[in-house]
């Protein structure tokens, strides 16, 4: 009896391996010790529609929620033309975060910090500490959306990967920097080095944090993979009943709910631009969009992790980087154009070339996933490895330097 106990609880590792093996190749960033070569991602490589469908989906979620996520804790703080809608009567009363380019002081709590923290957590909760663990750690391991990859393609890449934004951060930084922009206080180089520090140590936190948590409830609802009495005898693959609750409501949550959710916000942008006329909304559901565009060349970059042989340098996530570096330019770029032409030439191309930068830009580049990665370095590798820090403060460094290379000849040009 303990020896089928035991090859029970064996074929359940194998089976919630596979799941989060599933998973994580799914996320931009591959879970893989640096010292190795990481697997071939094939997730990937295989362009199907159900994974295009959730990363769609979830990208319009992920920009939208940083979108007012940075309008709630200070947006609407400095707007110079209020936006007239729901949220503005809450929101211009909470000033915690600061644009750079008015005379409030407090850049280095940036716009999009709040919604930084944020995405960090949700990846974090949606990361295990182990290939043992299941896809998603706060489900039972038979539990149906185990098996749903589409899903966690959406939740961690999407999702995750749109709330957050390394291309807003950093143009923030640079803009900060060079101090053309803001006529009342000017250069401010201090501030933007203690946002960039404050911006990576607290997304840091809020990952470790959200990967705690699913920890606590991994302990809770999956007590088998730690070797407990409790969850010794249970079958860990997925039941043939549970696979066909995917057809139900499982099915509805996962599917059809948030294509309906999508649906509703995008059709309620549209009415907010042309039934309310509020021109923000316009930038909105054009950021909507473009969103997926960006979600998908940032997943199909992904591909690239641990692809850098020469030198020994498979533990460098190359994909990651050059997301964040490509999106970091095209951000720098368009925020020195708006900056040098605040009004283009109409009001739709003013509001296609911001939707293109929080919609586009915003979606190519991701903090949750680069954090992922930081973390998971610091953790596979000796205490005194310097991997972990060079990609870090390498990537900071190299973004905000091609980001000055970008912003400062157009915003300064006579």
């Amino acid at each position: 009896m303990d020896e089928e106990n035991n090859r029970t609880t064996e074929e359940g590792w194998h089976t919630s391996t596979n799941l989060v093996a599933t998973a994580q190749c799914s996320d931009q960033g591959e879970s893989y010790s640096p010292l190795d070569v990481p697997p071939s991602c094939s997730c990937c490589n295989n362009w199907n529609w159900l994974h295009i469908s959730y990363l769609s989906i979830f990208s319009t979620f992920g920009v939208t929620i940083r979108a007012f996520m940075g309008r709630f804790f200070g947006g609407d703080c400095d707007a110079v033309a209020p936006i007239d809608d729901w949220l503005y009567p809450l929101s211009h009363k909470i000033c915690i975060t600061a644009s750079g380019l008015t005379e409030q002081y407090g850049g280095a709590l940036f716009t999009d910090l709040p919604a930084n923290m944020f995405g960090s957590f949700i990846m974090g909760l949606m990361t295990g500490h182990s290939s043992e663990w299941p896809a998603i750690p706060w489900l039972r391991h038979d539990h149906p959306l185990q098996i749903e990859d589409g899903l966690h393609v959406g939740l961690k890449t999407a999702l995750c990967g749109t709330i957050t934004t390394f291309s807003s951060w950093n143009s923030q930084m640079v803009l900060m920097m060079d101090g053309s922009a803001n006529v009342y206080i000017g250069s401010q180089v201090g501030a933007a080095i203690f946002g960039y520090i404050i911006g990576l140590q607290a997304s840091v936190v809020s990952y470790r944090t959200g990967r705690t948590l699913a920890s606590w409830f991994h302990l809770k609802n999956n007590p088998h993979i730690f070797g407990s009495a409790e969850g010794r005898g249970h079958d860990s693959d997925v039941s043939t009943e549970a696979k066909s609750t995917l057809k139900g409501r499982h099915f509805f949550n996962a599917r059809v709910l948030p294509s309906f959710l999508v649906a509703v916000t995008f059709t309620l942008y549209v009415l907010g631009d042309f039934y309310w006329h509020i021109q923000y909304y316009r930038q909105l559901w054009l950021a909507c969009l473009v969103a997926p565009f960006g979600t998908l060349l940032r997943w199909k970059l992904s591909t690239l992790n641990g692809k850098l042989k020469r030198n020994n340098m498979q533990w460098f996530p190359t994909g990651t980087f050059s997301a964040n570096f490509i999106a970091s330019i095209i951000s720098a770029a368009i925020n020195a154009t708006l900056i040098r032409s605040p009004y283009v030439d109409s009001l739709w191309a003013l509001n296609t070339v911001k939707s293109f930068s929080l919609g586009f830009a915003g979606s190519l580049s991701t903090v949750s996933t680069f954090v992922k990665e930081i973390v998971e370095m610091g953790d596979k590798n000796p205490q005194f490895d310097k991997k972990a820090f060079l990609y870090s403060h390498g990537t900071m460094l190299s973004c905000c330097c091609i980001g000055l290379a970008f912003y400062c000849p157009i915003a300064r040009a006579e």
